[in-house]
């Protein structure tokens, strides 16, 4: 029964290849080491990044809610995106980010490049000096 179960999630899984949840893509470990953990409530956490990115050049364009987990959204230009995700665990919160660019190369149906549809690329972290600024402002409360 629990294969079946799990044979059915993946394939689940595959069938949205390309377009993942937040969720879904900040579940997975981050191959990089710009984790961080802080001992501050987490909207501390969501204020801080938010003012961060603002000042930085971004433009915040959602705060999602995912159980615990805020998830701030914001954007560069058209081509640049990034996602920071801040996860609670007992009276600390963990913060990881990820960056993605558009993809140009994205085809619909019919040939057509990019009418309407948005694929992202994972380019990695967000950049080094986002995350020194959080660091450095939650470090100070």
């Amino acid at each position: 029964m629990q294969r079946q179960i799990l044979l059915a999630a993946v394939l689940g899984l595959a069938g949205c290849a390309g377009y993942t949840s937040a969720g879904v893509a900040y579940s997975e470990a981050p191959a990089y080491d710009y984790d961080y953990e802080y001992a501050v409530p987490v909207d501390q956490v969501v204020i801080v990044t938010r003012e961060v990115l603002v000042d930085d050049g971004w433009t915040v364009f959602r705060v999602e809610r995912s159980g615990p987990n805020r998830i701030i959204w914001a954007r560069r230009g058209d081509n640049e995106q990034v996602r920071v995700l801040a996860t609670p665990n007992g009276d600390r919160v963990g913060v990881r980010g990820l960056w993605e660019v558009r993809d140009r190369s994205a085809r619909d149906d019919h040939g057509h490049a990019g009418q309407g549809r948005q694929r992202w690329v994972k380019r990695g972290p967000p950049p080094k000096e986002i995350f020194d600024d959080i660091d450095h402002r939650l470090r100070r409360h």
